[in-house]
């Protein structure tokens, strides 16, 4: 399989390029992104690195990029993180829909899109986050999740909203164009080792974790149970290439992505059902390893 992986300098993206580049099936990445820091080639597949505007629907080093894969995963953003405005949201959002729709016009056979959790974030405030299993993708959105920090708070909700409609039109256009998609909504990727004690009741890494009241230990199980690992990182996206779409029920799909961290809200069946992924790693465990850190 031949892969283009947008946002090619970011985090997940290296780590995607290290894990899939190292599989015997990943003939070929091509990563794009606006610049680029130096990139480790991975073990087994080639590695092109393109620097190009996905925010220009003219540039034709990103176009004729996709005339060379097979697959697509999309990670691209104006801002990739939840306190993006709106202003930086639609611009991201009018970035998936120029790389979705070309995708869909260049033959392109599976496009992977890097949607969030933060489409149900709402769901943060009500009994579902605290009933485990209980948020699964039947559910109707409800995007933005709200935080509080050393400055205040914050609200995820132009962020959110940019990615639902993301899902929306991929689907849409693999329902159109013979393409199929899969909407991946990620948990918490932190760049690095990403050990699940440096998530915080916040919503931000490295804050201070003691003297908590209840909402900040609620906040905390929210958002340890966003927990992705590195190597489920990689293992569902890996799912979300290679899926065997005729058991699907739609050429579109919406699938959580996290680790399988015990006591969360997030259901993940549908990742089992129709991706076969089922997640290797769980927060909770590796919390389990030092005694001296704060359980949820």
């Amino acid at each position: 399989m031949r892969i283009a992986i947008t946002g090619g300098n970011g985090n997940l993206a290296r780590k995607l390029i290290a894990g899939l580049g190292a599989e015997p099936w990943c003939e070929a990445l091509v990563a794009l992104d606006r610049r680029f820091d130096p990139i480790e080639p991975p073990a087994h597949a080639s590695l092109a690195c393109i620097e190009a505007d996905l925010r220009d629907g003219g540039d034709r080093r990103w176009r004729d990029a996709l005339a060379s894969v097979d697959a697509v995963i999309h990670l691209a953003a104006q801002n990739p993180y939840p306190e993006a405005d709106w202003t930086d949201s639609a611009l991201s959002f009018d970035m998936t829909a120029l790389l979705a729709t070309a995708a869909a016009g260049s033959g392109v056979r599976r496009f992977v899109f890097a949607s969030s959790n933060h489409v149900m974030g709402g769901y943060k405030e009500t009994d579902i986050a605290v009933t485990p299993g209980a948020l699964t993708e039947a559910l109707p959105p409800l995007p933005g999740t709200r935080w509080r920090h050393d400055g205040g708070s914050s609200d995820s909700t132009p962020y959110a909203v940019a990615k639902l409609m993301g899902e929306r039109l991929c689907c849409t256009l693999a329902a159109r164009d013979g393409m199929t998609a899969v909407a991946l909504r990620i948990g918490w990727c932190q760049p690095g080792e990403n050990h699940p004690s440096t998530i915080s009741g916040s919503g931000t890494p490295h804050s201070r974790l003691d003297a908590m009241d209840e909402t900040d230990r609620r906040d905390l199980a929210w958002f340890r149970g966003m927990w992705l690992s590195n190597r489920d990182l990689v293992g569902v996206f890996a799912a979300a290439l290679r899926a065997d779409p005729a058991g699907w029920p739609a050429p579109g799909i919406v699938v959580n992505a996290v680790s399988g961290n015990a006591g969360m809200a997030w259901s993940m069946a549908r990742a089992a059902t129709l991706l076969g992924f089922v997640p290797a790693d769980d927060a909770m465990r590796v919390l389990g390893e030092a005694d001296d850190l704060p359980r949820f």
